[in-house]
Parts: C-alpha cells; structure tokens; sequence
C-alpha cells in the first residue's frame, strides 16, 4: 500500500512516448493513480489498481519518472470488484470505483501517512515520525449518493473539423448533457446515471433531459462559441429538501425573456425552492460576472449542518457531502478542544460554516475571507443563527493578518484554524499566523502534499505535529480530507 516515493532514478532515455509495455501494479499514490516499474523505474498508470496487470502506453518521460495511460486491464486484481455505475471507464468521476470501500479508505490512510513521510521538508528522523500521528480514517456515512450538488456540460458527443475555403468548419452532432472527459473539453460524454450525486438529484436532471428535447434550444459549441444552453447546476439540501436548478446560458436578458415561458416548466416540481437561469457571455465555463435571473423562489436554497442553517446561492462554496461535512467539523472541535477563554482565527473561512460551528465552544470567532459574496452568505448566515461572537473580515488571510488583524493587535489567537484552497497557504500568511504565536493551529486540508509543505515550516518554528485525522467526504475518488493538529512546544 505503498503509495509517496523517494525520488527515483533518472529514467534510461531508451523509454519513449507511445511505447507500449506490460506491468504489473504495486501501489497506489497521492493523485489515485496506480503505480508500477519498467526495468526498476517509476511509471504512473491513472485508472489502475494494485494487483492488476496491464497495458500500458507511454505519454511521458518526465526525466525522473515515467507518465502513461491504460490501454487495457490484461489480468484483473484479487480485490477488484464490478463497478455500480456502467460510466466508471469512460467518465472519470469515479477513481475506485472498482475497490471495496473498506479497501479505498484503508489506501486513504496510508497515502496520508507516507505524503507525509515523504514530503514533510523537515530533516529525516523526524519524518520518519509523522506517519505514527495518523489516525483511523473516519469514512463517510454514505457511500453513495453523497453529493448534494451537480454541475453538468451541455455539449455535443462528437464533432468534427473541416477545411472549406482555406477555413476549419466545426460540425457539431448529437446534443446531450453530461460531463467532460479528462483531457477532453471539446466535447461531452452524455451520462444516464451517477452514483454520486444525490438521488433526488437525478430526478431533476431527468426532467431536464426531457426539456432539451422538448424545447431544441440551440446548445453551446466552445470551438464556434455559438449556441445557447452552457451548463447546468443542480443543488439539493439535504437535512431540508429544497431543490435548485440554474441553467447557466450565453444570451442576453432581451433574447431570454420569450424563453422564459420555457424555464418556467420546472416552477412546480415539489422541493424546488430556487429556479434561476445565468448569464455567461465570458469562455470560462463559470461566469466572472454572472447575472441571475431568479424565475420561481428565491437566489438560494437552505441547508442545516447540526443545528446551524445556512443559505446556499449557485455559486456558494459549500462542502458537498453533507452528512460527511458534520462528521469533518467534528473532527475539527475535537483537534481544537476549545475552553470558553480561547479566541480563534477561522482563515480561510469561506461562508463562515466552520467559524459558527466553533463559536459555541470558544469566547471569540474571528473569520478572514477573501470571495466578496462568501462574506456575504457569511455575514448573513451569522444573523439568522443568531451567532453573536463571531466576526468577519473580507480580504486575503496574509494581508488581513498583517494589517487590520495584525500579532500584538486587537485579538489574542490561543487557536488559528485554516482551511485553505488546495494550493496550501501563502508563504506570507506562514509568517503571520507564526507572528500571532498561538498556542495551537488547526490545518484543514484538502491536498496533504501542500499541507505538508506548509506544516514544514510550523514544525521548523517550535510546533509539534500532535495528530492527523484523515476524513472520507468523496467515496470512489482519491479525494481526502485531514484535520493535523500542531501544539506549540
């Protein structure tokens, strides 16, 4: 179960692209990819699972390691069993689909444990000391249907390309919605099912089948940029069953406003709380600017995480393993073990949901948050649960530490929880969480090999690494969340 490597040997120049080899697969690595050795060195097969032997094709020489993609599955793994869902091959969602659950979190585990072991930047026998501080995974309590929320492509399953008159003529056929395949975004692989998103979910989704077909609105080309309908974005409370649906459209509020009749269909489904359609003239699939025309309902839907309610717009980031979010802030209040005197940071606090869900055990919440409409959804979500000691502050977490927030200032930190993007924390907001001294840090994270980069220098400053939660929010893909807690000296 092996999964980070010391750094491998310079691969023999002999290996090329578009060779193509038999291996067999050792081991997983961080990422979900299998790996496996051609004459002693590292390749990296995505879609592979330990045990198997396959075929392989070289896409890569990267100098010290070797890339490649299946080309088939020649032998299949003791463990391997047959997925739920008839995409799993082709549609890239799901990683391990084909893997017990019980065997994906037991692989979760180790991967934390040797990310951490490998890639910590701290001198040798104290890294050979931190994979001892991972605890027992904590699995999700679904292990299908967890996700409450489901953002599609419309798009054409195949396209073509022509030269007429010195000109490339893009033809494209068969509309459908689904998702994009990797390495894909030309086109899109329509989807009949998903074991993923919640079940509710799917129901909408089919409706929205029958309206394409129904309605023949033009769909989006991203060669020509011609065509209407973008994508789709469907969203579902959980614990309060409120339903969204926005369709995501390059048209202007004049052109949309006879279809709105159209859009309309969907007003009486029972659940649906919100019916929006978005304005997106940009390239990006997700609008900069986008304008929302709200048709039935309200801009938001509601969700509760314990006896917290908080209003969820489009755009909102919001865990999507609802279930599983409350079994991570758990995790969190655990690690922080907060006493009624302490003052905590929340940064990188998004909409607030960690900060509100601590502010019951601690005097003081403070949140920093740079997204302007997360400091809304923050600000307003605060009031209605009636959240007194919390506050927020909009802005990048090193500037606001350095600045309004700064060490000797106003707030005396005994505890700073982070949870930030998956690139990790800025080098800056290193050294202005180190300048507040607290006595404790909460390192929340979606990516353990940024997270280990980070804690390098934390643990360099006289902080010891006390433990390592790992928390299963995303079943069947390589996804992992942590919970590391480090105690000053």
């Amino acid at each position: 179960m092996s999964t980070v490597q010391n750094e491998p040997e310079k691969v023999p120049d002999g290996i090329k692209p578009g060779q193509e080899h038999t291996v067999s697969i050792e081991k997983l690595t961080f990422g979900g990819a299998g790996l496996a050795r051609i004459d002693g060195q590292t390749v990296f097969v995505p879609g592979a699972i330990p045990g198997q032997t396959v075929q392989i094709c070289i896409t890569k020489n990267k100098g010290r390691y070797l890339e490649s993609r299946l080309v088939k599955v020649i032998k299949r793994a003791m463990e391997e069993i047959q997925p739920r869902c008839e995409h799993f091959h082709d549609c890239g969602g799901c990683t391990w689909q084909n893997l017990p659950y019980d065997k994906q979190i037991d692989y979760k585990e180790q991967i934390i444990r040797e990310t951490l072991e490998h890639l910590t930047p701290v001198d040798e026998e104290l890294r050979k000391q931190l994979g001892g501080r991972v605890l027992k995974i904590i699995p999700s309590p679904q292990v299908f249907h967890y996700r409450n929320k489901l953002e599609m492509s419309f798009g054409y399953e195949t396209m073509r390309a022509q030269e007429r008159n010195g000109k490339r003529i893009y033809l494209d056929e068969n509309p459908t919605i689904g998702f994009h395949q990797p390495g894909n975004w030309e086109t899109v692989l329509p989807v009949s099912e998903c074991h993923l998103y919640d079940e509710q979910i799917g129901l909408l989704l089919q409706d929205v089948k029958r309206f394409m077909q129904e309605t023949n609105l033009p769909v989006y080309n991203p060669k020509t940029h011609k065509g209407m309908l973008r994508s789709l974005l469907l969203r579902r409370g959980v614990q309060t069953g409120e339903q969204m649906i926005a369709f995501v459209v390059k048209a202007r509020k004049k052109e949309l406003e006879p279809l709105f009749q159209h859009f309309m269909r969907f007003g009486g489904r029972s659940g649906l709380a919100s019916l929006m359609v978005i304005e997106n003239h940009g390239q990006g699939e997700r609008p900069e600017q986008p304008k929302v025309h709200t048709l039935v309902g309200q801009p938001s839907i509601k969700e509760r995480l314990f006896d917290l309610e908080f209003e969820i717009s489009p755009f909102s980031f919001f865990q999507t393993n609802t279930l599983g979010a409350e079994k991570l802030y758990q995790a969190i209040a655990t690690a922080a073990d907060l006493s009624q005197s302490d003052i905590v940071l929340d940064a990188y606090c998004g909409m607030g949901t960690i900060g509100q869900y601590l502010a019951r055990y601690c005097d003081k919440v403070v949140g920093i948050e740079s997204h302007p409409t997360a400091i809304e959804d923050a600000l307003k979500s605060a009031g209605k649960n009636r959240i007194a000691n919390i506050t927020f502050y909009k802005g990048r977490t090193e500037q606001v530490l350095s600045n309004q927030v700064k060490a000797g200032g106003k707030y005396k930190f005994s505890v700073i929880v982070v949870d930030p993007p998956r690139a990790g924390l800025h080098p800056k907001a290193r050294e202005a969480m180190l300048a507040h001294a607290p006595e404790k840090i909460v390192y929340v994270s979606c990516n353990m090999a940024t997270c280990a980069r980070d804690m390098g220098d934390f643990l360099k400053a006289g902080y010891e690494l006390r433990s390592v939660q790992p928390v299963d929010l995303f079943p069947h893909t390589a996804h992992i969340e942590t919970v590391s807690v480090l105690q000053k000296k």
